[in-house]
């Protein structure tokens, strides 16, 4: 798991670079087939959807043009029991 952690926030890399869904780690690709799902049914865009369900927990899904997909929070024990639900 690469983690960063700065600016009193924890961070956690979901991809570098690429998008390619195969290379989710597999908690995250469990979470987002769910909230495509969601965003099908509804014709609301994903990452809408991602940052909706992930706001309760302290999250947010950060989309950059160069540096891949990271996911944010506001504290690791939320990472951790994120990645527990999902896994």
């Amino acid at each position: 798991m690469n983690k960063i952690i700065y600016d009193d926030k924890f961070r956690v890399a979901v991809t570098t670079g690429r998008y390619d869904a195969e290379d989710w780690p597999g908690y995250f690709s469990n979470f987002s087939s769910y909230c495509a799902k969601i965003a099908e049914k509804n014709g609301w865009d994903i990452k809408t959807v991602i940052n909706y369900k992930l706001k309760p927990l302290g999250g947010r899904l950060i989309v950059t043009s160069t540096q891949g997909m990271y996911l944010r929070w506001d504290e690791e024990s939320s990472h951790t029991a994120f990645v527990l639900r999902w896994s």
